[in-house]
């Protein structure tokens, strides 16, 4: 991610990460001398990343929102140089992960930059969900935990965001399906909102 982006910012810029979680996706942008939201539902999570950015020395670049990501995104006003939405969008069903991306890139400044990166359907877990199972939407399954807890799980072809951020007018930078470091199938995308 960084080679691609950190070129393209400037020190004291502002970035909205949606569904930061600890942040730790965001650290390398805020290194980099920006300004972060940080939002996220979870609570702890929350917590857990201001200690860590005050302890790096970053604290003072942080603000984070405890809110629902939807909900936030629908009433915000504040535009940003960049939107980050790493892994968030595998959590939500695809209706409500694309309604996401379209605000994230209306909340967008001109020349601004979204970062996107979701499940490929080229991930194996994808054929063993479609094998096992009927979607609850589009590419959307039901994932169990042996924990008690469940929720849905979604999958984009490799193009599919790419091509729907280009219905917006998006300018597609970078485009990659690659391997995570949790041995699935990712797809990357970076794109810029035109002047």
């Amino acid at each position: 991610m960084h080679q691609h982006l950190l070129p393209l910012l400037q020190p004291g810029q502002s970035t909205l990460d949606i569904g930061f979680g600890t942040g730790h996706m965001c650290s390398p942008v805020a290194f980099a001398g920006l300004r972060i939201v940080g939002l996220d539902r979870n609570l702890s999570w929350l917590e857990h990343a201001v200690e860590a950015f005050n302890e790096a020395g970053l604290g003072e670049q942080l603000t984070v929102v405890h809110a629902d990501a939807l909900e936030y995104t629908q009433a915000n006003k504040t535009k940003f140089h960049l939107v980050i939405m790493s892994d968030f969008l595998m959590f939500q069903v695809k209706t409500a992960g694309k309604e996401l991306i379209r605000l994230a890139y209306e909340s967008l400044l001109s020349t601004g930059f979204i970062w996107i990166t979701t499940l490929s359907t080229g991930d194996k877990f994808y054929s063993r969900m479609v094998a096992s199972q009927e979607p609850i939407e589009e590419d959307t399954f039901m994932s169990y935990s042996h924990c008690g807890g469940s929720g849905p799980v979604c999958f984009y072809h490799p193009f599919e965001i790419e091509t729907y951020l280009q219905s917006m007018g998006a300018k597609v930078i970078f485009q990659t399906e690659t391997e995570n470091t949790a041995g699935g199938i990712v797809n990357i995308i970076l794109a810029q909102k035109p002047e």
